[in-house]
C-alpha cells in the first residue's frame, strides 16, 4: 500500500472516529438515567381520580422531553384499581402524567413509571380514612304517626280475614 494510500485510510479513520463519538455524545443525552415519581400529598381517597407524575433525567441531570413513559402496578390489593392512561409522554419539562382511580380496599398500592430501562415507583395507600363513610344503622327511628297508621293496616288486614283482634298498646321512646 502506497504513503497516499496510508494517509487516506487513517484520515478516513479518524473521521469515521469522530462522526461515531459525535452521534454517541449527542444521543447519550437523549437516554433517561432516572427516574422520580411523585404521588398526591395527603390522603387518598378511593373511587376519584388522582394524578400521579413522573420526571425524567438524563445522566447530567436535564430533563428529558418526548420520553415515552409506561405505567403499572407493581403490587395493589385489588384488581379494581386502575390506571386510565398507561403510556404517556414527557412534556418539555421532562414530566409525565397519569390518572389513577383506586379501589376502596384499604392497603398499599405501588406504582411504577418506567422510561428505557430505568424505572422509579411511589407507595399509594389508601386507609379507613380514605374510604367512603357507610353505616349499617338505620337513618332514623321510625315517628309514631307511622307506627299508628301501620297498626290500623294490620287491624283492617285482621279483620278482614275474620280474624280476631286484640288491642294493645305499645309505647315506643326514643333513646
Amino acid at each position: 500500500m502506497s504513503t497516499r494510500h496510508r494517509w487516506l485510510a487513517g484520515l478516513a479513520a479518524i473521521l469515521m472516529l469522530v462522526v461515531a463519538a459525535g452521534t454517541a455524545l449527542g444521543y447519550a443525552g437523549e437516554v433517561a438515567a432516572s427516574v422520580t415519581v411523585t404521588r398526591p400529598s395527603g390522603t387518598l381517597k378511593c373511587g376519584v381520580d388522582l394524578t400521579v407524575s413522573a420526571s425524567i433525567f438524563d445522566a447530567a441531570g436535564k430533563p428529558i422531553s418526548e420520553q415515552p413513559v409506561a405505567w403499572s402496578f407493581t403490587s395493589t390489593p385489588s384488581s379494581a384499581d386502575k390506571i386510565k392512561t398507561t403510556d404517556t409522554v414527557t412534556n418539555s419539562s421532562g414530566t409525565a402524567r397519569t390518572t389513577v382511580v383506586l379501589a376502596c380496599v384499604p392497603g398499599s398500592r405501588s406504582i411504577r413509571a418506567q422510561a428505557d430501562e430505568v424505572s422509579g415507583s411511589a407507595v399509594l395507600n389508601v386507609t379507613a380514612a380514605g374510604l367512603p363513610n357507610t353505616s349499617t344503622l338505620p337513618g332514623r327511628a321510625p315517628a309514631p304517626q307511622d307506627l299508628a297508621a301501620f297498626g290500623t293496616l294490620l287491624a283492617a288486614l285482621a279483620l278482614a280475614a275474620g280474624g280476631a283482634l286484640v288491642v294493645r298498646r305499645i309505647g315506643l321512646a326514643r333513646r
